[in-house]
């Protein structure tokens, strides 16, 4: 099977298999909040406790200042929420991309269907749970007067975020079915990602000699982007063209890995 058909088919999946792929889709969504009291309220105060904690030890605390001209704004909690919010989805979907296809093992032993409704559906259900605290983000935004047209060119920053974590996504899930240790290794690499983003500190507190260091974190353009759009207002084709690429790459190969070892995983589950 060549790129374009691998494309085609992960292209097709919500489409031909949309009962199926929406079935996992509210089966993850029920399972995070299954036998829970708060519920769904849990999506919105877990991480918004999260963000309340940074933000009291590195505003309060540390007391962190920004630079406008650098940052877009006068404000640690607005800065730091405009790159958080997004890391957010991100490091959910892969901190649980062990196990998707690992704790589904005796449902893909057992019944054919299109495996790649797994890591698409273990994407969308973090990026769709976030985007309820994102959109209250916005709201506030624009209560405190950032609003501007400019916020339309959002969904062109999210696609192509989504993408690259997909690829990501799929790749640690089908390499977790032969590597059962990345569910350890996963925390710690996603804890290490984080500090080395710019997102509870500017680059420009970065030393000039290490900047270069952090560009090559390909997280960076991700988070750079959201900051522009969202603070400066602007958008930067070259670093929307970075950001392709990299969802590109990072999608074409998770998906060859996992179309030339998905064979091997009933044997192996």
């Amino acid at each position: 099977m060549n790129i374009f058909q691998i494309l085609k088919r992960w292209i097709e999946i919500p489409v031909h298999h949309r009962t199926l792929f929406w079935g996992f889709v509210r089966n993850e969504i029920k399972g995070r909040f299954a036998g829970s009291m708060g519920g769904f309220l849990w999506s919105l105060l877990t991480p918004l406790a999260n963000l309340l904690i940074y933000i009291f030890v590195f505003s309060l605390i540390l007391k962190i200042r920004m630079r406008p001209m650098e940052t877009g704004t006068e404000s640690f909690a607005v800065y730091f929420l405009a790159g958080m919010l997004p890391w957010i989805a991100f490091s959910e979907a892969l901190g649980s991309a062990a196990d998707v296809f690992l704790g589904q093992a005796n449902l893909i032993s057992k019944i054919a269907f299109p495996l790649e409704i797994l890591p698409t559906s273990g994407v969308i259900v973090p990026f769709c749970l976030n985007g309820l605290g994102f959109a209250m983000y916005l709201a506030y935004l624009a209560f405190m007067g950032y609003a501007h047209p400019a916020w339309l060119w959002l969904p062109v920053v999210v696609v192509p975020h989504m993408v690259f974590t997909l690829g990501l996504v799929t790749l640690v899930a089908s390499l977790s079915v032969f590597v059962r240790d990345l569910r350890q290794i996963m925390g710690t690499i996603i804890s290490l990602w984080f500090f080395l983003t710019p997102i509870v500190y500017p680059l420009s507190m970065v030393p000039g000699k290490l900047r270069w260091v952090l560009k090559l974190n390909p997280m960076y353009p991700f988070i750079d982007l959201y900051h522009q759009v969202l603070l400066f207002h602007v958008l930067s084709l070259t670093l929307l063209g970075c950001v392709t690429g990299l969802a590109i790459l990072s999608f074409l190969g998770g998906a060859l890995f996992f179309n030339r070892s998905k064979h091997a995983f009933a044997d192996v589950l």
